[in-house]
C-alpha cells in the first residue's frame, strides 16, 4: 500500500489522503477516510477537522518575514555532533527538560554533547518530534527510525506527523527530516505549514 500524502490548500485546511493511524491527544484511534481536511488556522470548532472557518476568519498561510533564520547549528563533541535548526523547533521542550546536562538553555553554548551519555542524548534527540535536533557519531549522520506512517495530535498542539509521510510542496528548513515533522494547526505559526511553537504562546486551546 502507499503511503499517506499531505497537502495544504492555499489559505485553507490540510488535506490527508491515505491515512490510516490517526492518533488523538489521549492515545485513541480516530477514524479516518480515504480524504480527509484538517484545520489549521486554529478557529474550526469541529478540530481537528476543518468546518470552513478559515473562510471567516482571515487565515493566510503566508510565511512571516519575521520567522526564525534558517540555519543549522553544530556542537561538536568528542564523538558526537549536535544539530539544531531553531526554525523547526515546536517547542515540545523534551531535550532541556529531560537532559538539562547536556541541553541547558541558561548556558552559552546551549548544547553539550560530551555531558552525558551517547544512548541518553539519542533517546532524548528521537523524542524531538520535529525534526529540530538530529546528530552525527564521528561524522556520520545518523538516520531516524523508519516508523509505520502516522499523525499524532498533541494536544494544543501541532500535529505530529511520522513514518514519512509526503508533504507536498512544502518549503523544508535546512536539516530538516522528512521522516517526521510538526505541522501547525494553531495558525499563528511563522513558518507554516510547519509548527514553530506560536501555540504555547497565543494560548492555542483545541477544545474551543
Amino acid at each position: 500500500m502507499s503511503k499517506p500524502v499531505i497537502s495544504c490548500s492555499k489559505n485553507g485546511p490540510m488535506i490527508v489522503k491515505g491515512l490510516e493511524n490517526f492518533i488523538d491527544s489521549d492515545g485513541a484511534r480516530l477514524e479516518t477516510k480515504p480524504a480527509m481536511g484538517l484545520c489549521r488556522c486554529g478557529a474550526s470548532l469541529n478540530k481537528p477537522f476543518c468546518d470552513g472557518n478559515h473562510k471567516y476568519t482571515g487565515f493566510t498561510d503566508e510565511i512571516s518575514a519575521d520567522r526564525s533564520e534558517d540555519k543549522v547549528s553544530s556542537y561538536v563533541g568528542k564523538e558526537m555532533t549536535v544539530h539544531n535548526n531553531v526554525m523547526l523547533c515546536s517547542v515540545a521542550e523534551y531535550c532541556h527538560r529531560e537532559l538539562t546536562s547536556v541541553f541547558n538553555i541558561a548556558r552559552e553554548p546551549w548544547i553539550d554533547p560530551d555531558e552525558d551519555t551517547l544512548e541518553h542524548i539519542k533517546a532524548v534527540i528521537e523524542k524531538c518530534p520535529s525534526g529540530a535536533l538530529s546528530y552525527a557519531i564521528n561524522g556520520q549522520a545518523q538516520s531516524a527510525a523508519n516508523c509505520e506512517p502516522a499523525i499524532t495530535i498533541e494536544k494544543n498542539g501541532p500535529l505530529r506527523i511520522i513514518g514519512g509521510i509526503e508533504l507536498k510542496d512544502a518549503n523544508w528548513g535546512q536539516g530538516a527530516s522528512r521522516e517526521h515533522y510538526t505541522l501547525c494547526r494553531c495558525g499563528a505559526s511563522r513558518n507554516k505549514p510547519f509548527c514553530d511553537g506560536s501555540h504555547a504562546n497565543v494560548g492555542f486551546d483545541d477544545s474551543k
